[in-house]
C-alpha cells in the first residue's frame, strides 16, 4: 500500500493540481485510487474482477435463456415442447441440429443462476478484503509518513488536523473506494448486458446506450456541484473536529470558568453551517437525480415505441430485450448516483495525498536505520549553534557554545521562550542546527547514529503521555524489555510515586483514565519520572518535569537524580525552581537564545546580579503540608 501511495504521489507531483482543470484532476485522482486498490489487493483484486465478470455473464445467460424458453412455450404445438437449435444462427453461423427439451432448458437455467450466486459470493468476499486492506493501507501509509517526518515539520501541524486525517478522512477515502468499485461493477455489467443486447438487436442496443450516454453528459453540471460541495464538507469537518478537540483538551478549564458555552456556540454554528450547505447540495442533487430519471424514462418510452411500431419485433425477443433494457437503464442511473457520492469524498483523498506528500518531503533521514553508539565518555559540546524555526523572524538559539559533561548534571535556567526547550530538542537529535555543530565525544553523529543515540535517552516533559491503562501497563508498555515487580517499585520509589500508587483502589493495577485524568498533575509527573527511571537510560532530560510537584517531592526526585548521576548517568535538567537545578554540577543561564552566564551553583550564587541568584532570591519558603482529598474510584471501578 505504501508503495502504491508513493507512486500516486509522484504522479501527482508530475502534474500539479493547480495546473489541472477540475475534470482532469478528478480523472487523475480516480486513477490514483484504482492504482492503490490494485496495489493492495494484488491477486485478490484481479480474482474479484474475474468473479465479477463471471457473475455478470451468468446473470446475462440466465436472462438470455428466457428467450428459448419463451419460444418453446409459445411456438410448441405438441406435448414434447422441445427447442430445435438448428433453426437458429449466431453471427451468420448455424447452430448444431440438436433438440433440447423444456426440462433441460429449465435445469440449465437453474444451474446458471446457482453459478451466478457462487461467483457473486466469491466476488463480495474478495472485494471486502481488498477494501479493508486499502483503507488500512492508506491509514498506515500516512501514519508511517508522520512517524518519519522531521520534528520541526510536525510541530507546525495542528494535532486535531492529524487526528482528523487519520480517522474521519480515511473513512471518507474508504467511501471513495467503495463507490469506485461499485462503479467498476456497474461498467462491467453494462458492457455484458450491452453485448447480450447486440445479439438480439444491434439498432436497439445502440439506441439504449445512446440515451444513457447523453443523460450522463447532461448531468455534468450536477457532478461539478458535487465536487464543490466536497471542498466545503472537507473544511467544515476539519473545523468541527478542531473545535471538539480543543474542547476536550481544555474541558477542565472550560468547566471551571463556564467556558463550555463558548465552545457549544461555536460547535452549534459549525453544525448549522454544515446543515445549510448539505441541504443546498441535497436539493441540487435530488433535482439532478430526478431529471436523470425523467430522461431515462423518456428514453425507455421511445425505445419501446421503436421496437413495436418501427421494427415490429416478435413478442419473445421484445420481452427479453425489455428485460435487458431494465437492467441497463438502472446501471446508468447507478453510475450517476455513484459519481454523485464519490466526488464529494475525493476532497479527503486530495487532502491526505497533499499531507502525506508534505510529510515525506520533510522526512527525517535518521528515521530509517538505528546504528548503536557507545555511551558518552567525554560529553556533548555545542559549538556556535544556531537554530531558527521555519517561519520565525528570529532564531530560537543564536551562536550558542556550551558543554554538557558526561556523568554530570547540567542545568538550564531562563525565562519562558528563552530557548531552553529548543536546546533539549537539539541535544536529543529531534531537530538539527541551522548553523554550527553539536559533537558527541568530539564528533557529530550521523543520521543513523542519532536514532541509536535516542535509544539511550529518557525524556520527561512538563506534560506527559499516559494511556487509559493501569499504572503497571503504563510503566511496561513502552519499555524495550521486561521488568519484574521489584524493578517497577524501585522506579516508583525513586520518583516518589510508590506511596500514592499503593493508596490507589487497585494499587499498581488501577486504571488511571485517558491521559491519566484520574490522577493529579503532580502524580502524573511522578509516574512519568518512574517510567524514565525504569528505562535505565544513559542520558536523562528533565524539561520542566517537576513543575507540578511540591518542594518536598522535588527534593526527593532531585536526590534520586543526583544518586543516579553519581553512577554514570548524564543529566540535563530544565527548571524554574532552584531545587531542581541547585544540585547540578554546571548551570547555564539562557536568555534570548544565547548563553548569559555559566558556572557551578556556588559560583553563580556569588554573583548577586546573576540569573541564578535572582532565582534563589525569589524562591519563597514552603511549608511541607500535603492536603488530603478523598480519592475518586478509578474508571475501571465505575
Amino acid at each position: 500500500m505504501t508503495m502504491a501511495m508513493q507512486d500516486t504521489g509522484r504522479r501527482a507531483k508530475a502534474t500539479p493540481a493547480q495546473k489541472e482543470r477540475p475534470g482532469q484532476r478528478t480523472t487523475r485522482e480516480i486513477r490514483e485510487i484504482l492504482a492503490a486498490l490494485r496495489g493492495v489487493g494484488r491477486r485478490r483484486f484481479w480474482v474479484a474482477l474475474v468473479m465479477l465478470i463471471l457473475g455478470g455473464l451468468t446473470e446475462g445467460m440466465s436472462i438470455l435463456l428466457l428467450l428459448p424458453v419463451l419460444q418453446v412455450i409459445l411456438k410448441s404445438e405438441d406435448a414434447t415442447q422441445t427447442l430445435d437449435l438448428g433453426q437458429y444462427e449466431i453471427g451468420g453461423v448455424s447452430l448444431p441440429d440438436i433438440s433440447i427439451s423444456l426440462e433441460m432448458l429449465l435445469s440449465l437455467f437453474v444451474l446458471v443462476v446457482v453459478a451466478q450466486v457462487a461467483f457473486n459470493r466469491m466476488k463480495t468476499t474478495y472485494l471486502n478484503d481488498t477494501m479493508f486492506d486499502f483503507t488500512n493501507g492508506v491509514r498506515l501509509s500516512l501514519f508511517s509518513a508522520l512517524s518519519r517526518a522531521r520534528w520541526d515539520r510536525i510541530t507546525r501541524l495542528a494535532i486535531s488536523d492529524l487526528e482528523h486525517a487519520l480517522t474521519s478522512e480515511v473513512e471518507r477515502i474508504s467511501t471513495c473506494g467503495m463507490f469506485l468499485l461499485a462503479g467498476l461493477q456497474g461498467l462491467v455489467m453494462l458492457a455484458i448486458y450491452a453485448g447480450m443486447s447486440l445479439l438480439i438487436s444491434p439498432p436497439m442496443t445502440l439506441l439504449m446506450l445512446g440515451f444513457g450516454v447523453v443523460a450522463l453528459v447532461l448531468m455534468r453540471p450536477f457532478r461539478r456541484r458535487a465536487t464543490q460541495f466536497g471542498e466545503l464538507l472537507q473544511e467544515s469537518r476539519r473545523r468541527q473536529f478542531a473545535t471538539v478537540s480543543d474542547f476536550l483538551n481544555g474541558l477542565k478549564i472550560a468547566r471551571a470558568t463556564n467556558g463550555e458555552r463558548v465552545f457549544f456556540g461555536q460547535f452549534q454554528q459549525l453544525l448549522n453551517e454544515n446543515k445549510r450547505d448539505t441541504r443546498a447540495y441535497v436539493h441540487h442533487s435530488a433535482t439532478g437525480s430526478g431529471l436523470f430519471h425523467i430522461m431515462i424514462t423518456l428514453g425507455a418510452a421511445i425505445f419501446i415505441y421503436i421496437a413495436v411500431r418501427v421494427l415490429a419485433m416478435d413478442f419473445a425477443s421484445l420481452v427479453v430485450l425489455l428485460l435487458i433494457a431494465m437492467r441497463i437503464a438502472p446501471r446508468f442511473m447507478s453510475l450517476q448516483m455513484q459519481m454523485q457520492q464519490l466526488l464529494p469524498n475525493l476532497a479527503a483523498w486530495r487532502h491526505l495525498r497533499r499531507l502525506e506528500t508534505d510529510l515525506r518531503l520533510a522526512e527525517d533521514t535518521s528515521a530509517h536505520t538505528s546504528m548503536p553508539i557507545p555511551p558518552l565518555k567525554d560529553g556533548i559540546v555545542f559549538e556556535g549553534v544556531s537554530y531558527r524555526h521555519e517561519g520565525a523572524e528570529r532564531p530560537a538559539v543564536r551562536d550558542l557554545t556550551l558543554e554538557m559533561p558526561a556523568g554530570r548534571v547540567t542545568a538550564l535556567i531562563g525565562m519562558s521562550g528563552s530557548g531552553k526547550s529548543t536546546i533539549a530538542d537539539l541535544v536529543t537529535g529531534l531537530i538539527q542546527p541551522t548553523a554550527g555543530r553539536i559533537t558527541f565525544d568530539g564528533r557529530p553523529l550521523s543520521p543513523p547514529e542519532l536514532r541509536g543515540w535516542r535509544e539511550q535517552i529518557a525524556y520527561v516533559a512538563q506534560e506527559n503521555f499516559l494511556l487509559n491503562l493501569s499504572v503497571r501497563e503504563n510503566l511496561t508498555m513502552i519499555s524495550a524489555r521486561q521488568h519484574d515487580e521489584d524493578e517497577l517499585w524501585q522506579a516508583l520509589e525513586l520518583a516518589a510515586a510508590a506511596d500514592f500508587v499503593r493508596a490507589l483502589p487497585n494499587g499498581i493495577d488501577t486504571v488511571i483514565g485517558n491521559r491519566g485524568v484520574q490522577l493529579s498533575g503532580g502524580e502524573r509527573q511522578r509516574l512519568a519520572l518512574a517510567l524514565a527511571f525504569l528505562r535505565n537510560a544513559r542520558f536523562l532530560v528533565l524539561d520542566e518535569a517537576t513543575s507540578a510537584l511540591d518542594w518536598k517531592t522535588q527534593e526527593h526526585v532531585a536526590n534520586s537524580v543526583r544518586r543516579m548521576a553519581r553512577q554514570g548517568l548524564t543529566v540535563l535538567t530544565i527548571a524554574h525552581r532552584p531545587s531542581m537545578v541547585a544540585f547540578a554540577d554546571t548551570i547555564h543561564a539562557i536568555g534570548d537564545g544565547q548563553l548569559i552566564e555559566s558556572g557551578s551553583p556556588s559560583e553563580l550564587m556569588a554573583k548577586p546580579d546573576g540569573d541564578f541568584a535572582k532565582m534563589l532570591s525569589k524562591e519563597s519558603t514552603h511549608t511541607p503540608v500535603r492536603p488530603k482529598f478523598k480519592r475518586r474510584r478509578a474508571a475501571s471501578q465505575s
